[in-house]
């Protein structure tokens, strides 16, 4: 990582974003899985499905974000002088 010495922030706001972005999805995942259970309860395998196949996209999003914060880290994405 090739951050400034005199640059007060840890982080550029790029990587802030990824993880945050990183941050939501895992918060998401254990919603979904929460509306899974309620719509096992309520006996809807539509919205079963549907949860499941949100949870399945965010999941798919989230491993594809940490492999981007990965590269932002290492400063092989984005501009490293914020």
């Amino acid at each position: 990582m090739q951050e400034k010495t005199s640059d007060p922030h840890p982080l550029s706001d790029l990587a802030y974003d990824w993880i945050t972005l990183i941050q939501n999805k895992a918060q998401a995942l254990n919603a979904y899985d929460q509306y899974i259970k309620d719509a096992e309860a309520a006996k809807s395998p539509e919205c079963v499905a549907f949860f499941r196949k949100v949870h399945d996209t965010d999941k798919a999003q989230l491993v594809e974000a940490k492999q981007h914060l990965l590269k932002v880290l290492q400063g092989k994405m984005g501009s490293s002088s914020q």
